[in-house]
This record gives structure tokens, C-alpha cells and sequence, in this order.
């Protein structure tokens, strides 16, 4: 028998593999026959082949194919956001404009481009409106951060049509992203992808060049339009290809059509265009204006008793005239004495935590703010007043009244399930500025205050556990506000060593979670922090600088990966020598990554190397030593030695499940790895029998939708559709691929990719079956 029956479940965990060979391998009279065909058949494909290179490449279609709907499993950021119908007045020659820049964009981009709250992102998301109905595909995304830009962007080129053996391609470090990307879109019509908030180009560039030589992430091509909304006004830096519509405040009469459309019981239209006028045509400041004339507490009810007590604290500030709300200077004290008055009314309300609570979350970045991080104790911490939960909750509703404050009922964590939803906070970005100058110009606590919010995230981050759908989103929330550790782990004011394993310990949730563009971000963040304050050749600095390698594999950038893992494995080489433990694990990384890229020799003769030098050192139990040995068989099972593969799977299945028990994630992907051997070993009837099983554990302690059940799935449905069960594999692969795609927000990331091709091969069997 080639393979033992016997399975891991049943009893102890036995060899699945054995050296015995076919019976007729033994007689020359059946090899030399079969090699002689063999060498015919390779002769007659290779003279094929030579004629099919000859023949010239049939020309491109000249026609551009129109984009598909966005796919239902895309990720929810892609959405242009709801407008306000009251304010939808005063826009419509900059509409036209973008009308007609959609219709031709003839190699031109459009840049919206104004100061803090003059409505940008109420334009671009006006046009996307008009854009769904006359049939385009609409994008959207707000910028984040580079690494979530180019994955946003990805997965616009999939929705249109981009091939996956392009991406493929760039993955393996045989092509340029961008270059993929916009190349594709460029032959692609009737889109419209807005890229809101993008206050600083020069991250979109790659290093030292101008964004005007769209190179980056910024291209004026395609059948479609790029819009783009900044702060950034200048030409020179969007370059010759940017039409820059700058957007300027609300004339009189619209700013008053707003006003009366907010507050339809505070005036006439004469009162509410005087008071658009008083406040500059902002449109941040008129919707202020309006949310509070609507209270039912207020002081101050109609158009003019407002303008009047406006007018007590502008007049001196901005003289009687009305201000030039295009200054950004000007603008932002309009929408600080808006908000004050506000403000003011609430703490006549008997809300006076409205205004600290303000100005503490002014502190956290520009995202969502997970409602439960904001809780009594943690107010009363920071701002050192006594704060009771109903207080704060009042204060919450109060700031969201007077549209200070808006709050997200279901804030997805990004690509999980549709039951796991956070509650979260969201200040507009000119509230947050403004709030948090005013705080710094005000108060000398507010580097006590930073303190105390980066220690609150740091400690909310210890509460998560790694196996947890609710906080795998939890932690997507939390990640971008994590910036304020790394900045104070780099100036000093954390402990270096506790900033730097606060944001491993999320980059790794991040990394079990398949948020690998914020995993991305977090881990780059970390290796600049520690190299800052430590120096390149710190052996800490090169552990991270390992880890942001593996989180350019996960991204799919194995060239790149493979490149800072050779720059760690040649400093350690050079610094520790050969035999130290932190080089071999260099080897041992460096091999992974080298397996994704196709190098497969390469990768199992460096892990053979490292998994002697690891047993020797740390001995055969010791999990790097496992880990590496994991990689070896992999790159075996891809060099085709599917059995000896098996066998060191199998061999570590045993030890794990002995050392770590049955259901540890890292047991759980021994026994699909040793289920992924058996299935290219054709020992289907035990794949399956392995892969349910493992499912079965993984379900229960890990969830339905974590990595490692779904690639117990991947093998399952393999081996169902080897065992020719073609119909529930079917079901199964989609099952997994759709799940994959939700997870990682990335449609072609490769175990996407892996699940796609597995389900075409099963439909096609099944039609081929005659199903």
C-alpha cells in the first residue's frame, strides 16, 4: 500500500507516506519504451511551439469593454457615501464641469481642491449620484495610507475585468503594480473612482519624483475618471494632467437656500442668506448653524438672534463684513465660534462634558473611534474631572445633535461577516484640526492627555484574542489610531520597548485576521520607530525589519519581500555569523518567501539548512524548529516529492498535537498541510476523511470563517472533487472563496486566487459529467 489508513483522530498519528514504488518501475522493458515516447512527443511540442512564437500577436481589440457592477462581495469602502439632500444647493456649475470631464476625459484627471469644510466630498459624492444613474461604475475610497490605497485600487482593476496572471506577475516581482493597474484601467470605460481626502501627494510618488510624471498611484488614463479631493491647490504639484476645480464657498443665495432647508422654522430667506453670509458661505459652518437652530433647547431659534450672538464673538476676530471663508484661517475661526456657540448650549443644557470629550477625541486620527474605547473611567482618567456613564452619553448625544459629531450604527471591521458590526465615533476632519489646535493653544495637559489615549489603546489592544471574529474588527478599528504609539514611542514619551510590542502584538492580530494592508502599515510603522531611535543595525531594528518582510508577503509583494529578507539575513550573516539562531531564522524566512515566488529549489535547500541547524540548536519539538520544517515540506510538496512531504507533515502533526493539543491553530494547519500532500498524492478517500475532521475542530475553536478552517475547506472540496463529488465541492470551493475574498478585502490575493481556479476546475468537471 502506498499510503496508511489509518487516521491522526483515530489513534496515534501515523505516516501517510511510504518509500515503495510501482511494481513496473522494476522491468527495463516497460521503462525504455516510455521514455522513448516521452522524448518523441517533447521533440514534436518544441517544433510547435517554435512555429506558434513565429506568428505575429494578433492586435488588441480596439473597442473598451465596458466595466461589470461591482462585485457583491467587494469591499464596503469602495461605496460612495450618502449625501444630504438640504445640502445640495449652490454646485451646479462645478457638476457640469465633472459632467463633462466623466463624458471626455480625454487624458485629464479632476482635482476638487478647497480648504477644511468647504464641501468636497459633498461634490464628489453629488457627481457619483449622477453617475450611477447613466450607468457608470462608481469607486469610492478616502486615503488612509499608501499600502491601503494600492489594495483599494487593486480591487477596482479586479471589479473591472483585471486578468489574475497580471497580478501574478507582479507579485512574483515581474511587474509594476500601478503600472498593472492603471494599464488595465486605461482600457476599461464608464467608471468613475474618487480618491477622497489626499491632502499630501507626495506619498502617491515613487521615491524622489514628482507626482506630474505619473509614475505612482495618480495617472491621467483611462475610459474612466480619476477625481481626486485635496487641500493641495497647486498645480505644479498635480502636474499639466490635473483639471483643478477649486471649490469655493457658498454664494448668498444658495448659502441661504441650506440654511432654511436645515432650519425651515427659523426665518425668512432673507434673515438666512444674511446669516450664509455672516458665516462666510461654509458649508461646515452653515450645516452647524442649522443643526443647532433646530434644537428644541437652544437659545437661540431663528436666523437672526443667532447672527446676533455670532456677531459678539466674530466682529472683533473678522470685522462686520462678511469673512472670506477661502482663507483656511478665516475658516477655521467661523467654524470654532459656530461650534462654541453650540458648545455653549449644551453646557446650559447641563452637558458641560460636551466640550472636554470634544477635545479628547480630537486626539485620535482621522477614523472611526470604536465607541467602547470611549467609556466613563477613561474620560475621568485623562481629563481629571469626575465623569459618570450617563454624563458621557449625554454629552455624545448632545455633540451628535448639534452635528458635531456623527456616529456610525454599524461600523464594519472591514471584510468580516455581516453579524460582527462596531459601534463607532466619527468627527469631520476640520473638526478634529480645529479641535485639537484648540486644545494645544489652550491647555498645557495635552501631552499628558496624548499619554493617557496611547496607553488606553495600548491596553485595549492586550484585551483581544487572536481567535475572535469581534476582535479581529475591533482591531482593524484600532490600528489606525496607533500612530499616536508609534510617534511616542519615537520622541520618548513611551517606553521604546513597550510602544514596539504594542504594535507587533496588533500587527500579528492583524496578520491572523488577513488584514494585511493595515498589518502592512503597522509594521513598516514600527521597523521606522525602532531604526529611528536605535540605529539600522540594532539587532532589534533587523527582527523588524524581518517582520515588515513577511508582511510584504502576506501583501503579495514576494519580490519585494525577498529583498529586505536577504538585506536581514546578510547583516545577521555579517554580524551574528552563519550558526546564530536569529540567522538561521533569517534563511528560514527567507525561504517561505522564496517558495511563493516559484524558486522552489532555492527555497528547500535553504529550509533543509536551517531545519538541521534549528534541531541541532533548539531541538526536533522546539516550534522554529517545526516551523521550519513546515517550509520545507511545502517547498518539497511543490518540487513534486509529495511524499516525503507527507511524511514531515505528518511528523509534525504528531508533535504539535502532542505539545499544543488537537485544536492550536498552528496543529490545525499541520492537518491541512498533511491534507493539501495526500490530495497530490491521489489519496483522496483519506484527504477527505483528514479535512473533515480537522474542519470540524478548527469550526469549533476557531471559527467558521478564520484562515486555517477555511483552508481545511480548500482541502476538503479538493478532495471531494478528486473523489468525483463534483457538486458539493463546487459548493464548498465557492463557499471558501467567497469568504477569503470578505476577509482580506482582495479579490485576486492568492488563496482568492487558489479558491477561483479550484472552483472553474470543479464546474468544469461537473458539465463535463453531464450536470
Amino acid at each position: 500500500m502506498l499510503l496508511a489508513a489509518v487516521l491522526v483522530l483515530m489513534g496515534p498519528v501515523t505516516n501517510y507516506a511510504s518509500a515503495s514504488v510501482p511494481s513496473w518501475a522494476g522491468h527495463g522493458w516497460v521503462i525504455w519504451p516510455v521514455f522513448g515516447t516521452l522524448a518523441l512527443l517533447a521533440v514534436g511540442l518544441t517544433w510547435f511551439s517554435s512555429r506558434q512564437d513565429s506568428e505575429p500577436e494578433p492586435a488588441p481589440p480596439t473597442p473598451l469593454p465596458p466595466v461589470p457592477p461591482l462585485a457583491t462581495v467587494g469591499p464596503a469602502s469602495l461605496r460612495a457615501p450618502h449625501i444630504e439632500a438640504e445640502l445640495m444647493h449652490g454646485r451646479q456649475p462645478e457638476l457640469d464641469r465633472l459632467a463633462h470631464l466623466l463624458r471626455t476625459p480625454a487624458g485629464h484627471f479632476a482635482v476638487l481642491c478647497a480648504g477644511g469644510g468647504m464641501g468636497k466630498t459633498t461634490v464628489a459624492a453629488m457627481l457619483c449620484a449622477e453617475a450611477e444613474k447613466t450607468g457608470y461604475s462608481v469607486y469610492w475610497t478616502r486615503w488612509q495610507n499608501i499600502e491601503f490605497l494600492q489594495a483599494q485600487l487593486t480591487q477596482v482593476a479586479i471589479d473591472c475585468g483585471l486578468p489574475s496572471a497580471l497580478l501574478d506577475q507582479a507579485r512574483a516581482g515581474h511587474g509594476n503594480l500601478a503600472d498593472i493597474v492603471w494599464l488595465h484601467l486605461a482600457r476599461t470605460r464608464k467608471w468613475l473612482l474618487v480618491i477622497d481626502n489626499i491632502d499630501n501627494p507626495e506619498p502617491l510618488t515613487p521615491t524622489s519624483e514628482e507626482l506630474s510624471l505619473y509614475r505612482g498611484w495618480i495617472r491621467p488614463y483611462g475610459g474612466g475618471l480619476l477625481l481626486v479631493t485635496s487641500r493641495d491647490t497647486s498645480q505644479d504639484n498635480w502636474g499639466p494632467a490635473a483639471e483643478l476645480l477649486r471649490i469655493r464657498p457658498l454664494n448668498t443665495t444658495a448659502g441661504g437656500q441650506v440654511l432654511l432647508a436645515l432650519a425651515p422654522d427659523s426665518g425668512t430667506l432673507s434673515a438666512a442668506e444674511s446669516l450664509a453670509a455672516r458665516l462666510g458661505g461654509l458649508p461646515l459652518a452653515l450645516r452647524a448653524a442649522g443643526r443647532y437652530l433646530t434644537e428644541v433647547t437652544s437659545r437661540y431659534r431663528e436666523f437672526t438672534t443667532y447672527q446676533q450672538a455670532l456677531d459678539q464673538d466674530l466682529s472683533p476676530l473678522l470685522g462686520p463684513e462678511q469673512p472670506d471663508a477661502t482663507d483656511p484661517e478665516v475658516a477655521r475661526h467661523v467654524v470654532r465660534h459656530t461650534w462654541e456657540l453650540s458648545l455653549n448650549q449644551l453646557a446650559e443644557d447641563r452637558k458641560p462634558l460636551a466640550r472636554p470629550v470634544l477635545r479628547l477625541l480630537s486626539l485620535f486620527a482621522d477614523a472611526p473611534i470604536p465607541r467602547d474605547l470611549i467609556g466613563g473611567d477613561f474620560v475621568q482618567a485623562v481629563i481629571g474631572e469626575p465623569v459618570t456613564e450617563g454624563a458621557l452619553d449625554a454629552a455624545l448625544s448632545g455633540l451628535r445633535r448639534y452635528d458635531l459629531l456623527e456616529t456610525t450604527d454599524t461600523a464594519h471591521g472591514g471584510g468580516l461577516s455581516s453579524d460582527v458590526t462596531v459601534p463607532c465615533l466619527v468627527l469631520h476632519p476640520l473638526v478634529r484640526e480645529v479641535n485639537a489646535y484648540i486644545l494645544s493653544t489652550t491647555s498645557a495637559d495635552v501631552p499628558a492627555w496624548r499619554r493617557k489615549v496611547a496607553l488606553h489603546l495600548m491596553s485595549r489592544a492586550r484585551e483581544l484574542s487572536d481567535i475572535s471574529q469581534s476582535s479581529w474588527s475591533r482591531a482593524r478599528l484600532i490600528a489606525p489610531h496607533f500612530e499616536l504609539v508609534a510617534e511616542l514611542g519615537t520622541d520618548g514619551s513611551l517606553p521604546l520597548i513597550d510602544a514596539r510590542d504594542a504594535l507587533e502584538d496588533l500587527a500579528a492580530l492583524l496578520s491572523d485576521a488577513g488584514a494585511h494592508p493595515l498589518q502592512l502599515t503597522l509594521r513598516r510603522r514600527a521597523y521606522d520607530m525602532v531604526r529611528q531611535v536605535l540605529g539600522a543595525d540594532h539587532p532589534d531594528t533587523l527582527e523588524f525589519l524581518s517582520k515588515y518582510a513577511r508582511a510584504l508577503r502576506a501583501m503579495g509583494d514576494y519580490s519585494a519581500a525577498i529583498d529586505r529578507h536577504r538585506e536581514v539575513l546578510a547583516e545577521r550573516t555579517r554580524v551574528l555569523g552563519p550558526r546564530h539562531l536569529d540567522t538561521i531564522s533569517s534563511s528560514h524566512h527567507l525561504a517561505r518567501a522564496l517558495r511563493y515566488m516559484g524558486r522552489h529549489v532555492e527555497s528547500a535547500d535553504l529550509a533543509r539548512d536551517a531545519t538541521s541547524a534549528l534541531t541541532s540548536a533548539l531541538g526536533p519539538d522546539h516550534p522554529e524548529t517545526l516551523a521550519s520544517r513546515d517550509v520545507l515540506a511545502l517547498a518539497l510538496d511543490s518540487l513534486g516529492s509529495h511524499e516525503e512531504a507527507a511524511e514531515i507533515h505528518t511528523a509534525v502533526a504528531q508533535i504539535r498535537t502532542r505539545v499544543l493539543g488537537p485544536t492550536h491553530p498552528r496543529t490545525i494547519s499541520s492537518f491541512n498541510h498533511l491534507a493539501d500532500s495526500l490530495n497530490r498524492l491521489g489519496a483522496y478517500a483519506q484527504a477527505a476523511r483528514l479535512a473533515r475532521e480537522t474542519v470540524g475542530r478548527a469550526h469549533e475553536a476557531l471559527g467558521p470563517d478564520h484562515p486555517r478552517t477555511l483552508n481545511g475547506r480548500h482541502a476538503l472540496a479538493t478532495a471531494l472533487h478528486g473523489l468525483g463529488h463534483y457538486g458539493e465541492a463546487c459548493r464548498i470551493h465557492r463557499d471558501v472563496l467567497q469568504a477569503r475574498i470578505r476577509i482580506t478585502d482582495d479579490a485576486e490575493h492568492p488563496e482568492a486566487v487558489e479558491s477561483r481556479e479550484a472552483l472553474e476546475r470543479s464546474l468544469a468537471a461537473l458539465r463535463d459529467a453531464g450536470h
